[in-house]
């Protein structure tokens, strides 16, 4: 149903002053706080059309009024505009895109993190296995001293690496030839073809650097593993504690095991996610325990495999501030993604 620009105005007001308050919100306060250029009166008669219509309720028969959860699709769908990070937020995401310090899977996992802290919600990231079949190159570049990288890129284009600590007799010379025997190895080889003699004969060929040789096929093996395993993160698990609506140990608990249990969680990310900001709302979710929550989310791509990001908080949600930090967070993970492929 469609409703007329006073009706919006007076619904967004009560949106807004109930998801800053927490409190039912009363017809002199929607006048006074945002300006109608109409009575109390006029305001109270066309709250209770509101509530007649399933957009607002009236929890106590003294009180004001707080949107119910149509209430909240309404606005979300035809009212809401996504609100744009500050000066300082935009500063601080593009300082994470462009710190190289960090692997694709390290950096989203920082941009999760950044989501919970700019918007106090706890933040949630898929990050999807990323499938290739053999490596294009390995690289040791020296760094500070008893500091190496590993670089490694794959068929895909993905390009992964991990700092490791090299002994003081190591050089710049040493590594470079390091590298080119790694090289001789693995280069343009399916990883599932890696065999024992492949292994033998790189430790033969570096009998004097026994010690970095072991120490990269370590790294080389751990950055496989994360590399190839689908993985749930969640950051910002205790800004569900600073909302009122979960004072009720019960319903936190449950909550807070939802979040810990990455399997359960998972199912309650739709599959079919689009690269646009998507949000469902309270009794929208599938999943019994979150009917008190709210999920703003979308999807991204790692490398061609499907990945998602988003946040959870109460229905008494800043969807605006919400929606607007996921989509420039994606924008933020697409930027990186073509920074990588360069």
């Amino acid at each position: 149903m469609t409703l007329d620009e006073r009706k919006r105005q007076i619904l967004e007001s009560i949106v807004k002053d109930y998801v800053e308050t927490a409190e039912p919100v009363g017809s002199r306060a929607v006048v006074k706080k945002y300006a109608l250029n109409i009575s109390s009166a006029t305001v109270r008669n066309e709250m209770a059309d509101l509530e007649d219509m399933g957009y607002l309720e009236q929890p106590h028969t003294s009180s004001g009024r707080i949107p119910s959860e149509r209430g909240f699709r309404y606005y979300v769908d035809y009212i809401m505009e996504k609100q744009q990070l500050s000066n300082e937020e935009i500063e601080m995401l593009d300082q994470l895109v462009d710190d190289n310090e960090h692997e694709l899977s390290q950096f989203i996992g920082r941009i999760g993190y950044f989501l919970s802290q700019v918007t106090n919600y706890a933040s949630f990231v898929v990050v999807p296995s990323v499938k290739f079949e053999e490596f294009r190159t390995i690289q040791l570049i020296p760094l500070e001293k008893e500091k190496a990288l590993i670089l490694l890129v794959t068929d895909t284009g993905m390009i992964i690496h991990r700092k490791i600590d090299v002994p003081p007799s190591v050089d710049e010379e040493d590594l470079e030839h390091i590298g080119r025997i790694f090289n001789q190895v693995f280069k343009n080889k399916k990883i599932s073809g890696i065999n024992r003699s492949d292994l033998k004969y790189l430790r033969e060929s570096l009998k004097l650097k026994r010690k970095i040789v072991d120490r990269a096929l370590e790294e080389i093996d751990d950055l496989l593993k994360n590399t190839n395993d689908e993985k749930l993160l969640v950051s910002g698990t205790l800004n569900i504690l600073n909302e009122p609506e979960f004072k009720d140990l019960d319903k936190l608990r449950r909550i807070l095991r939802l979040l810990e249990a990455s399997d359960a969680f998972k199912d309650i990310i739709p599959s079919n996610l689009s690269e646009e900001v998507d949000i469902t709302i309270g009794h929208e979710n599938k999943l019994e325990d979150i009917k008190d929550l709210s999920l703003v989310y979308a999807g991204y791509k790692s490398y061609g495999e499907p990945g998602a990001i988003g946040l959870l908080g109460p229905v008494r949600m800043e969807y605006w501030k919400a929606a607007g930090t996921v989509e420039a967070v994606c924008r933020a993970i697409e930027k990186r993604m073509k920074l990588k492929k360069k």
